[in-house]
């Protein structure tokens, strides 16, 4: 008896359970299934099924009146009002018309009579409808009728054949509508990418207008397709999209199969646009790799396929497509390649077509490997790339009956005749300015990834595609002053004195480099730079910029920072007073137990280090020289003992060089004793930098080279550099006022009397006709491997190098430079000097006026608090002094609270064993990384410094490398090898104190390197 049977049946045993307590024998159940079967094929029975009186058949379904169906009204109400109406014969009741029928429609109405009087009472309504009939369908279940209704199980989830179709033709009707109405509404739009429009991108000078190079000169518009053979126009039909003259412009499989990749992730650019589409994607839209652009460009497409011919379409694509060599356009091609132009080929022309049109599938690779026989065989995987790809076209385009087979078959493996590439334009100083710009602004995006107008406007791949102006900040009156100043030194024999540069008679005047720079302290600018090469600088010989690149110890130049150090900490004055000779012990790293001593090969005997160059020492109080007396006379004493204070330290000089934009990786820049004497290797331009910004109230700038890139289209400014945008962080107050006005006192000092440049008779003059507004730093390398001067006015700061190099980057000695003794040594105070002079008098007498201001006045005065902060930090400015008539340097005696001299007390540290070692056999028992100390007599691991200069950092406008440059030489910056240091230093205290030969000398890694000042 079924669920439903036995509730309603259960009178004659007064139950109403799940089972009736005396109801539901078999021979209950065999009656059930016979008026199941009857109600399943009766016309007006109890539906398709009746009950089949196994109690527990809607266990397992589920039962109707379970859903709430019952207490809907078709329930318990209807019971004692028609339970009399024994309608019930087999089939159930009168109407009993629902779809299904249970034991709940009185479909047993005879086996519920078996159950007790009045059983069968609830059997069915004489209404019609059965008690356990299904319910009406809702209104909305006529149209969708999901889930299925009367369907049990997993049927009751699966929608019909008629609901799929229905859905399928209802999707398919919607985009066939959406497709038309974005179509109808799809406008072609005017002529975007600029070289289509035939608009180059320009290099100019600062003031915007004057045009120096550009990118995309090379082009050619060709307006009338009759102009290009038709085996050109088959040659690139044959090799992008074969299918372009029967196309709807658009290649619904490519657009799929791009999808596909971007949705996996499948990795690269996936082909399958047509030239339609190409040529939308490149005069139209941007280069964005987005759905919206993807989606607009196929509308275009195919609306441009509708609108256009397909001649019109071809025209538009080969006239602003990329080539290499700077060449868009077809016609700009065949002049970059063969030297003609386009309409004077013809269709016997096969090779020359082939040749063109698989250049475009890489064209930057491809005509760097085709430029000439050399560069075809430095780049052999990528030109036997192209070679394939130029048989493969000739192939297609036999296949697809362009051309006959057996005419392609003559040009198979053998590429036209093709002209040697030769950059235009580039010539003198202009190549060196494009390259720089070009790279600074590749380091701006290196600095600045997460920038995202950086990333976009910067990128010189979008640039090179037209229409933009790149603003530099190189002046063109000053760039042209900087190689008048070097030729008053290679070509003026007045102006060098004593001395005159002569190849022909002085071995020493081959090999030599003079490069120097110029930068406005008050914003960071490069406004002009020299780099030249045995008296001339022109880049189609020598493309290594060495004002920008690479770099050479920068000797005492360095000693600025020191002092900016010291009297940043708040314990030092310029009066403060430190060993003007070595005569005094220094001690390195802290805690070593023995001082640092050097072999002087000049007296034979171990002594204190560091030496001052020509054995110079300062009198004053027990042999003290004052910090300003110090740099003056460039005394290596006095900064090596004012670095190596417990009140400085090493670290706190390399964070405030690392502050003022000395990079942390630069050769040689590294946490060691020697840094205070100019170990590391720095370019002009950054040095020039540094100086500024002790000129600039100790605000340290971030070098600029490009102020502004603007969209020509528009006029409008779309990019400038992070740090010049309102309310940047990027510039900073890396120490006070105060402080760098008292590092740029000092540096008057050294273009006064008794200074070092003051040596120099054109520096003296200059100095003396700026009433002494003029500040710098002479520096001279161990060595004689470079000459430094770097010094500024009020407003230029210029640092010049003079050095020389074998073609393979090794220095060699610039001593006797220019002169006729070639055992003259050379210093900072000489060439250098007189280069600067040179080039500051030529921008002094321009405007007197403003060229050399008075510098603000210093404040000799210690708070006694340490005011050093860590690199990345600002400062407060601070106080300045009042007292603008005071003259520059007075000295007021010493201060309350500043320190005065330095004799450090050693602190003994445990020696391990061995506890000597003096020998340079000795020194190989220590094992990677430590190194032997002489100072400590033992074996330790010293501070990582960069040891490989072989491979050259290629220092940009914001320091970051970038080997990766448009044409970065294949020759390296000067540099020393690091297995010929101690040969370079033989008085540095860790080479092996030993008689042996330069040659054999140990090539232990050294960090000591110590130049003498200078």
């Amino acid at each position: 008896m079924s669920e439903h049977g036995s509730r309603r049946a259960g009178g004659g045993g007064g139950s109403r359970g799940r089972r009736s307590a005396n109801g539901g024998g078999f021979s209950d159940k065999l009656d059930g299934l016979t008026n199941q079967l009857s109600g399943m094929f009766g016309k007006r029975g109890g539906g398709r099924r009746g009950g089949d009186g196994y109690d527990d058949q809607y266990d397992e379904y589920g039962s109707y009146d379970d859903r709430g169906y019952e207490n809907a009204g078709y329930g318990d109400s209807y019971g004692d009002g028609y339970g009399d109406e024994a309608e019930v014969a087999s089939g159930g009741g009168r109407r009993g018309s629902g779809r299904r029928s249970s034991a709940r429609s009185g479909a047993t109405g005879a086996v519920g009579g078996t159950g007790g009087t009045g059983g069968t009472g609830r059997g069915g309504r004489s209404r019609g409808r059965g008690q356990d009939e299904l319910p009406p369908k809702d209104w909305w279940m006529r149209f969708i009728n999901y889930p299925r209704y009367g369907k049990r199980g997993w049927r009751h989830w699966m929608p019909s054949i008629k609901q799929l179709l229905s859905v399928f033709l209802g999707f398919l009707f919607t985009v066939i509508g959406v497709v038309a109405y974005a179509y109808a509404n799809t406008q072609i739009p005017q002529v975007k990418n600029s070289i289509a429009a035939g608009n180059p991108t320009i290099y100019t000078y600062d003031n915007g207008k004057d045009i120096f190079a550009n990118i995309g000169v090379n082009y050619y518009q060709v307006n009338d397709i009759n102009q290009i053979p038709q085996v050109f126009q088959n040659a690139f039909v044959a090799a992008e999209n074969y299918s372009f003259w029967s196309d709807p412009g658009v290649s619904f499989t490519g657009v799929a199969r791009s999808a596909l990749n971007d949705l996996f992730g499948s990795g690269g650019t996936q082909g399958g646009s047509t030239i339609t589409q190409q040529y939308v994607k490149n005069a139209y839209l941007s280069q964005d790799q987005t759905l919206g652009r993807k989606i607009n460009e196929i509308m275009i497409s195919i609306k441009l396929n509708h609108t256009e011919s397909k001649q019109q379409i071809l025209l538009g694509y080969l006239n602003q497509i990329s080539f290499g060599r700077g060449a868009y356009g077809i016609d700009a091609a065949a002049r970059a390649y063969f030297g003609r132009p386009i309409s004077s080929f013809t269709n016997n022309d096969v090779g020359e077509a082939a040749f063109l049109a698989a250049l475009v599938n890489d064209p930057s690779n491809f005509s760097t490997a085709l430029a000439n026989a050399k560069a075809r065989t430095d780049n052999p995987k990528t030109f036997d790339r192209f070679e394939k790809r130029y048989n493969a076209i000739l192939a297609n385009m036999s296949q697809y009956k362009f051309v006959d087979k057996s005419i392609t078959d003559k040009f198979q493996g053998k590429l036209p005749q093709v002209k040697d590439y030769k950059a235009a334009n580039l010539t003198g100083y202009v190549g060196y300015m494009k390259d720089a710009a070009t790279a600074y602004l590749a380091a701006q995006m290196q600095e600045y990834p997460d920038d995202k107008q950086t990333q976009l406007y910067a990128n010189i791949d979008n640039l090179s595609k037209g229409g933009y102006k790149i603003v530099t900040t190189y002046n063109q009156v000053m760039m042209n002053d900087s190689v008048q100043a070097a030729d008053a030194l290679w070509k003026d024999p007045s102006y060098n004195g004593d001395g005159k540069f002569d190849q022909s008679k002085h071995l020493s005047d081959h090999d030599v480099h003079l490069a120097f720079a110029s930068v406005d302290p008050h914003s960071g600018e490069l406004k002009s730079f020299y780099t030249g090469t045995d008296g001339a600088e022109e880049y189609t010989k020598n493309a290594f910029n060495y004002a920008l690149q690479g770099g050479v110890q920068v000797g005492s130049t360095f000693k600025p920072i020191t002092l900016a150090t010291a009297l940043q900490s708040g314990k030092f004055s310029l009066d403060s007073t430190e060993p003007g000779s070595n005569s005094k012990p220094l001690f390195y790293p802290v805690g070593a137990s023995q001082p640092l001593t050097f072999y002087d090969t000049t007296k034979h005997a171990t002594a204190f280090w560091p030496p001052n160059e020509d054995d110079e020492s300062a009198g004053g109080v027990n042999g003290n020289a004052t910090l300003k007396e110090g740099l003056a006379k460039s005394l290596n004493s006095v900064f090596a003992a004012l670095e190596l204070d417990p009140s400085v330290g090493v670290p706190a000089v390399y964070n405030m060089a690392q502050s003022l934009g000395i990079k942390a990786g630069t050769p040689d820049f590294g946490l060691v004793a020697s840094l205070t004497l100019g170990t590391a290797e720095i370019t002009p331009m950054r040095m020039a930098n540094v100086y500024g910004a002790f000129d600039n109230g100790g605000v340290s700038h971030e070098p600029v080279q490009v102020t502004a890139i603007i969209d020509q289209r528009t006029g409008q400014t779309v990019w400038t550099p992070p740090s010049m945008r309102k309310d940047s962080t990027v510039n900073k107050q890396v120490m006070s006022a105060n402080t760098a006005a008292g590092v740029t006192n000092a540096l008057q000092s050294v273009l006064q009397k008794g200074g070092t440049a003051n040596a120099n008779n054109y520096a003296a003059a200059l100095a003396a006709s700026t009433n002494y507004n003029l500040a710098g730093k002479t520096g001279t390398t161990d060595q004689n491997h470079s000459a430094w001067f770097t010094g500024f006015s009020s407003s230029l700061a210029t640092s010049v190098a003079i050095f020389r190099s074998t073609p393979d980057g090794t220095l060699e000695s610039i001593k006797g430079l220019g002169y006729d003794d070639q055992s003259t040594r050379i210093n900072g105070m000489d060439w250098p000097t007189s280069v600067w002079t040179k080039f500051m008098s030529i921008e002094f007498n321009k405007d007197k006026t403003n060229f050399a201001k008075p510098f603000a006045p210093y404040a000799p005065i210690c708070s006694g608090v340490s005011n050093i902060v860590s690199f990345g930090q600002s400062v407060s400015a601070g106080p300045l002094a009042t007292d603008t008539n005071a003259l520059p340097g007075t000295p007021t005696g010493s201060e309350a609270n500043c320190q005065a001299v330095f004799v450090p007390t050693p602190t003994p540290t445990p020696t391990p064993t061995p506890t000597k070692a003096t020998t340079s056999s000795q020194q190989q028992l220590c094992q990677p990384p430590a190194q032997f100390d002489p100072a400590s007599q033992q074996c330790v691991t010293l501070p990582s410094t960069p040891t490989d200069s072989t491979t050259q950092q290629q220092p940009t406008g914001t320091g970051a490398t970038n080997t990766t440059g448009p044409t970065t030489p294949t020759n390296t910056t000067p540099t020393t090898p690091s297995s010929k240091f101690c040969q370079n230093h033989p008085t540095d205290p860790l080479c092996p104190t030993t008689t042996t030969s330069p040659t054999t000398s140990s090539t232990t890694s050294n960090p000591f390197g110590a130049p003498p000042g200078g």
